[in-house]
Formats: C-alpha cells, sequence, structure tokens
C-alpha cells in the first residue's frame, strides 16, 4: 500500500510540471521518495520476518535494513525541517517565493540525503554498529552497548537527528502560525483586499496540512525514539522484547500516512493524481 500510494504521487509530481513550480510541493516530493524506498525496500524485511517469528536473512540483510530504516527517518526528518523553513520563509517575503529558490531547494534536498547517508554510514565504518532488536525481525542502531564508541554515536544522532530538527519544526510552524493570526486581523481591519485574505486562507490549509504530515511523522516516530533513550542511557532490563519491538515497527507505518495526508488535504495532488482522477471521471459519467 505505501508503495502504491508513495509511487502514484510521485509520478504525479514528476509527471506534472505545474505541481514543481512551488518549492514546498518539491520538498514534499522529497518526502515522498524517501516514504517509497523505504516501504519498497524496507518493510518486506520485518514482514516476511513476522509471518515466521525470527529474522530469516542473513547479518547483511539486518544491515541492509537498519540503513534503508535510518537513512528514511533521518531524511524525512530534515525535509521536513526544510518545509517548515520554506514555508516560514514564503510568510515573512508576503507570499512571495525568492527567485532562483526552485534551484536552491533541489541542492537542498541534496544536501539532506549527504548528511543522512553520513549518519548510516558512520556504523559500517566504525562509530557504533548495526545489531537485532526486540525479538529479532527488525534490525537498528546498536543503542544498549555501554562503550564510549556507541554511547557518543547515539548522543551525537539524538541530538542532530532528532532533538534539534524537532525544536526547529516546532519553533517554526509557531511562528508561521503567528504570522498568520496577526496578518489576518491587520488586514481585516485595515484592509479590504479579497486575494489577501483569499491567500491567507490558503497558507492556512497549507499549515494545517503541513502540521497533519509533521505530527503523524512524530507520532510514529516519537515513541521509538524515547524507547531508544532509555535504551543507550538507563536500565532497559524491565522492558520486555514484545515492548522492544513494537515503537519500531509502529515508526514503519510513517511510510503510509504522508501520501495518506497529501491525497486527503492537497487539492493539487488529488487532481493530478491518476487513480484519483479516473475515479471521479467514472463517477461523474454515471
Amino acid at each position: 500500500m505505501g508503495t502504491i500510494l508513495n509511487g502514484s504521487l510521485l509520478y504525479t509530481l514528476i509527471r506534472n510540471n505545474i505541481l514543481r513550480q512551488l518549492s514546498t510541493n518539491i520538498l514534499i516530493g522529497g518526502l515522498l521518495l524517501g516514504d517509497f524506498i523505504g516501504a519498497f525496500f524496507e518493510i518486506p524485511f520485518p514482514a516476511l520476518s513476522l509471518i515466521y517469528c525470527r529474522w530469516i536473512f542473513t547479518y547483511i540483510g539486518c544491515v541492509f535494513e537498519a540503513i534503508i530504516t535510518y537513512f528514511v527517518g533521518c531524511s524525512n526528518m530534515y525535509m521536513l525541517c526544510l518545509i517548515s523553513i520554506d514555508r516560514y520563509s514564503i510568510m515573512t517575503r508576503s507570499f512571495q517565493e525568492p527567485s532562483g529558490i526552485i534551484q536552491r531547494t533541489y541542492t537542498s534536498i541534496g544536501c539532506v540525503y549527504i548528511l543522512s547517508l553520513f549518519w548510516t554510514i558512520m556504523p559500517l565504518l566504525g562509530w557504533s554498529s548495526y545489531d537485532y532488536e526486540g525479538v529479532g525481525v527488525s534490525c537498528s542502531i546498536k543503542w544498549t552497548e555501554r562503550t564510549f564508541n556507541v554511547i557518543s554515536y547515539n548522543i551525537t544522532v539524538l541530538i542532530f537527528v532528532y532533538f534539534i530538527p524537532v525544536m526547529i519544526i516546532l519553533i517554526t510552524n509557531i511562528k508561521i502560525y503567528l504570522l498568520i493570526r496577526n496578518r489576518r486581523r491587520w488586514f481585516t481591519t485595515k484592509l479590504n483586499q479579497s486575494s489577501v485574505r483569499r491567500r491567507l486562507l490558503i497558507e492556512r490549509r497549507v499549515l494545517h496540512t503541513i502540521s497533519l504530515v509533521i505530527g503523524g511523522f512524530l507520532i510514529a516516530w516519537t515513541p521509538y525514539a524515547i524507547l531508544v533513550v532509555i535504551r543507550a542511557f538507563f536500565d532497559a532490563n524491565h522492558i520486555s522484547s514484545i515492548m522492544d519491538t513494537i515503537p519500531a515497527l509502529f515508526a514503519k507505518t510513517s511510510f503510509i500516512w504522508n501520501p495518506l495526508i497529501l491525497i486527503v488535504r492537497n487539492g493539487n495532488f488529488r487532481q493530478y493524481t491518476p487513480f484519483i482522477t479516473s475515479k471521479h471521471r467514472s463517477q461523474s459519467s454515471k
């Protein structure tokens, strides 16, 4: 399901140049690409292992699954940061995208993938390592080992991959909300410009959509992040293997949430997505 939904929206974005005229849509495309990679290349490993109640692939398969999951998680977190910063930048420029923003957006996405690749490659080069987790149907970073090598890596990634991005996301979106509210009050009392009010309503809807995407991602990954902190820095002996596994598997549902939210909330994607468009046509012809 995740592969079909993300693939359909990616196809829609690639096929329709009009959607790629907005930097936010391009960044959303980066999110969808990450989710597509995760759904297509990573989900089959834990899904098949759950059927057999054990890891049925080799350790190389374990490392591959962990790398894909970790890379997608890192890149999507940074992509949400870029989306938040992008929307805030547009709001502070009175809804005008600065010149050259499209090219800079593609460059920013490339930097996100390079940075995410850096964090995923480091365990292969000796800074921490990958290992089985929970009941052994998925793999991840080795969080529990109490060596300087592992602890230093865990602290670094928790700060730079989770806590700092979350703070940036929260601060920028709060500022966006305040800007929309203040401008709406100002235009209501000072001016009677329907076009400006319409733009404010559009920005408000975009804010709600982005907030849902961010909220879905954080809801999916925060339980796992909390578990990681407990495993990495506290006594995790009281946590059962099953309880260790559930947050890891739940985090993978983030691959599905983004396309569902975009299909429901984003009129542009809904208008150009093939299977939705054909459905509406068939209904209208009846």
